[in-house]
């Protein structure tokens, strides 16, 4: 929850550098390109504007940011690996601001994508903007979960509930969690001033997931289908919202 405007714009300082992070990296990812680079990237976009990475170290993670490739769900280590043609990845960064936090996550496409990824991928963002609209005091965790999880059954996808979104401010993790499916109208009531993540996880088939055994951090799907995963930071506004990782 917001407490004071300084709190706010530390957030939308926060989410600033995210955003800046997220242009440049599409701008930069061409086929060729090491997704190490990327990493180095926000690592100097983060320490330009006088961020700190929420990622790095956190329960030994050892990156500034997740690179997570075609049937790579989440929390893909950074390596050297060369984007391809047709590629896509999720680009997951989490910053903090004198404090306050933010986490976004967007879609990076590598040239020319097949139709069955863009697809996916439409699917996915489409959900999320389905769901911020009908943020507003009032509004249930349940209709953001319902709009995700409807988005997903039009299209023939398959949500995660394992890995979901969640409130943020002081922490990047806060309680309560944000679910890709639910009820319209059940589950925790929205209120102006708070702040949360929204992050839908499509799967184009099974569902089951993975981590991988070697790195220990990044999220499979186990048949090798693609997934795609997106996320905003969300301020609940006197009467809708306000996306907080923006330029």
């Amino acid at each position: 929850m917001i407490k004071n405007n300084q709190e706010l714009e530390d957030m939308k300082r926060a989410g600033f550098i995210v955003a800046k992070i997220h242009q440049r990296a599409q701008e930069i990812s061409k086929p060729g390109v090491s997704l190490l680079k990327i990493n180095e990237l926000a690592k100097e976009y983060i320490k330009k504007y006088g961020g700190k990475s929420l990622f790095l170290n956190y329960e030994g993670y050892p990156a500034y940011v997740c690179t997570s490739v075609n049937s790579e769900v989440i929390h893909g280590i950074p390596r050297d690996y060369k984007l391809k043609e047709g590629d896509f990845y999720t680009l997951d960064v989490g910053v903090s601001y004198n404090g306050m936090c933010v986490d976004a996550a967007a879609i990076i496409t590598v040239g020319k994508i097949e139709e069955k990824t863009k697809k996916l991928l439409k699917a996915t963002k489409e959900a999320l903007n389905n769901a911020i609209k009908i943020v507003k005091p009032g509004a249930t965790l349940g209709d953001i979960g319902y709009e995700i999880s409807s988005t997903a059954a039009k299209y023939g996808y398959n949500v995660s509930n394992e890995y979901v979104g969640h409130f943020i401010g002081k922490n990047m993790h806060e309680d309560p969690l944000v679910l890709n499916e639910g009820k319209k109208g059940e589950g925790f009531k929205l209120k102006e001033g708070m702040t949360f993540c929204i992050e839908p996880i499509f799967i184009d088939g099974d569902e089951d997931l993975f981590v991988d055994p070697l790195d220990k951090w990044t999220v499979r799907t186990k048949h090798g289908e693609n997934a795609a995963h997106i996320e905003h930071t969300i301020l609940v506004t006197k009467t809708g919202w306000e996306i907080l990782d923006k330029l």
